[in-house]
């Protein structure tokens, strides 16, 4: 079988969970299959090129694109994109076709593979098909949009929040010059919604990886025979679960990107407000990707017991996991899926995350580990106090962890996945 995977941009260069699921699908399903990969990376010197290379074994076509205004039709149709699609599907002629995010490259995709009668599914990582601005649901004053309003879109887009607020993606915008009326705005809002809608009738199937996701997406119109819950799969083998915790303080962790919606000064604050010496928090991430949000992570850890490690290479984690005690989540946008609570229960260690979409989907409260109320600095720091109090806690937790899905698995289930929209294609 060939199988087009397509992502906005991949490894090495971005390493989001995104981007590592599909890097760990991809290999698994090339052991018995062709798999080429297609993306992008925004360079604006060389516009459009397509180059060839490889990644770890895995046939890649990366396409140098300019950076884009996330409100014109280059950010999600871009007739040139669909151009490199159309020329790929005749080169490589695959069987199936994944795709994995569209930012960047053209929602026409699906109706091209639909008319060369090539089954396409879609995995969705986030919500970015319902919202311009990365998919997060959040406007730049960090408050969350639970309904789809075209109006207060089209005013987030516009960066009409004060300055501190504005969002990497409004300050690009601006200085692209892409800043125009709001009448404007909310005519490319609706206009990005009706292609959106125009593409999940050409999608076959979309994956949820989560149940809060699988309803979001119906509640915006997908209809249910198209939504597919199923979970992520992982390299299982990397990881050895923990026991118990070592008697010289408690160990918090945090892990991912260092920016603001993944609500990491709602846990520096947290935990500036524990008694010094009785545990500490490490965080991993990479500081230099929002360098004034960093800088202000470290000016509010008044606490000794935090260190700021820097990013962490994904081969890396296992052992990082197996350093801390307990792994800290406190995003304030909905996530999907995180793949560092699956990465912690694999290690045996439990959560402390956000009562909030993805994420409250995995954990259930003091049974593999605690949920606190999003944003709220004194619930978390509450939260991992009575860990401090009560460390036999931790090995209760860690009783309770599920099992979490090897790529191995997850390989065999979209595979069958395949091979039944293949027969089903070929009898219509």
């Amino acid at each position: 079988m060939k199988i087009l995977f397509i992502i906005h941009d991949f490894l090495p260069t971005h390493q989001a969970g995104s981007e590592i699921y599909t890097y760990l699908l991809a290999r698994e399903l090339s052991k018995n299959h062709d798999v080429l990969l297609l993306f992008t990376e925004i360079h604006n010197q060389k516009t459009y090129r397509v180059t060839s290379r490889t990644y770890q074994g895995l046939n890649c076509l990366e396409v140098y694109r300019p950076c884009a205004d996330p409100l014109k039709d280059s950010s999600y149709n871009d007739a040139k994109m669909a151009e490199i699609f159309k020329n790929v599907l005749t080169e490589f002629d695959p069987d199936v076709i994944h795709l994995q995010h569209l930012l960047f490259h053209s929602l026409g995709y699906p109706a091209i593979a639909r008319d060369k009668g090539i089954p396409i599914i879609f995995t969705l990582h986030d919500y970015w098909l319902t919202c311009p601005h990365w998919g997060r649901r959040m406007k730049d004053n960090l408050e969350l949009c639970h309904e789809i309003d075209v109006a207060q879109c089209a005013e987030c887009m516009q960066g009409s929040s004060e300055p501190q607020f504005h969002s990497l993606v409004t300050r690009i915008c601006r200085l692209l010059g892409f800043r125009g009326n709001i009448n404007h705005a909310k005519k490319s809002i609706e206009k990005r919604l009706q292609t959106v809608h125009q593409l999940i009738h050409d999608i076959d199937l979309f994956i949820c990886p989560s149940p809060f996701l699988t309803k979001t997406f119906a509640d915006f119109g997908v209809p249910e025979e198209k939504l597919s819950l199923i979970s992520h799969g992982f390299e299982t083998t990397r990881f050895q679960k923990k026991k118990g915790v070592r008697s010289n303080g408690l160990r918090f962790g945090y892990i991912g990107t260092i920016s603001e919606h993944k609500g990491i000064h709602v846990l520096v604050e947290a935990f500036s407000q524990l008694p010094e010496k009785e545990a500490t928090l490490e965080i991993y991430g990479d500081l230099d990707w929002f360098p004034s949000y960093s800088k202000q992570l470290k000016s509010a850890a008044n606490s000794s017991g935090i260190r700021f490690h820097g990013a962490a290479a994904n081969e890396a984690i296992p052992d990082i996991l197996n350093r801390i005690d307990i792994l800290v989540v406190p995003s304030i946008w909905f996530e999907n899926s995180p793949l560092t609570i699956h990465e912690a229960f694999l290690a045996g260690v439990p959560v402390i995350t956000s009562n909030l979409g993805g994420m409250a989907d995995l954990v259930t409260h003091q049974v593999n580990g605690l949920l606190f109320e999003v944003g709220n600095t004194d619930d978390l720091a509450e939260k991992m106090s009575l860990l401090i109090a009560q460390p036999d806690l931790v090995g209760q937790l860690q009783q309770s962890i599920p099992k979490v899905k090897s790529i191995k698995e997850n390989g065999a289930e979209i595979e069958a996945l395949y091979h039944r929209l293949i027969r089903t294609d070929s009898v219509d």
